[in-house]
Formats: structure tokens, C-alpha cells, sequence
């Protein structure tokens, strides 16, 4: 698991283990880590009472953007690497 934002410290980009429970989807990975970090995971959330994502919050599964596979009920397995990023906009 790896959260980056600019609100990070540069020490808080390391990988760090979550555990979720057998078949669990992004979905849950969503509910458990704001309920594990929650303002910390905020930055992430449009809608902290639903817990869905910011239209800029990508999120990698094992290299690939969790919308090329079923967005928040991807599947994950044990030892994805997913990592929850703000995409950078800008001209």
C-alpha cells in the first residue's frame, strides 16, 4: 500500500502493509483505511460520508489504473501493491 500527496512528508510515501479481509475489493480497502487514517485519507474522498473518490484520485493496482478493471470492485489478493495518488493538472 502506498498513499502520495503533497501533503505528505516525504517519509509517509514508503509502502506500508494494510491487511483487508479474503475477497475484499478497493471498495473496502476505501472504508478500511479511512477508518484506519481518517483525515489523513481524506485528501483522496469527494464524499467522506459515502466514501467515494475524488474525480482526480487515481488508484493503482499492481501497475494498472483501477478503472481498467472494475473501478471499486476490483478484487484484491494478497500482496497487491495499490497505490492512491492525486493526478497532477495543470498548463
Amino acid at each position: 500500500m502506498k498513499l502520495m500527496n503533497k501533503g505528505l512528508k516525504h517519509e509517509e510515501h514508503d509502502k506500508f502493509p494494510f491487511e483487508t479481509s479474503e475477497n475484499a475489493t478497493i471498495g473496502d480497502l476505501i472504508d478500511g483505511l479511512h477508518e484506519e487514517y481518517g483525515e489523513r485519507f481524506e485528501i483522496y474522498l469527494d464524499d467522506r460520508g459515502k466514501r467515494t473518490l475524488r474525480r482526480d484520485t487515481v488508484v493503482i493496482v499492481n501497475g494498472m489504473n483501477m478503472v481498467a478493471r472494475k473501478g471499486v470492485k476490483t478484487k484484491l489478493s494478497k500482496g497487491d501493491l495499490i497505490v492512491f495518488m492525486i493526478a497532477a493538472v495543470g498548463g
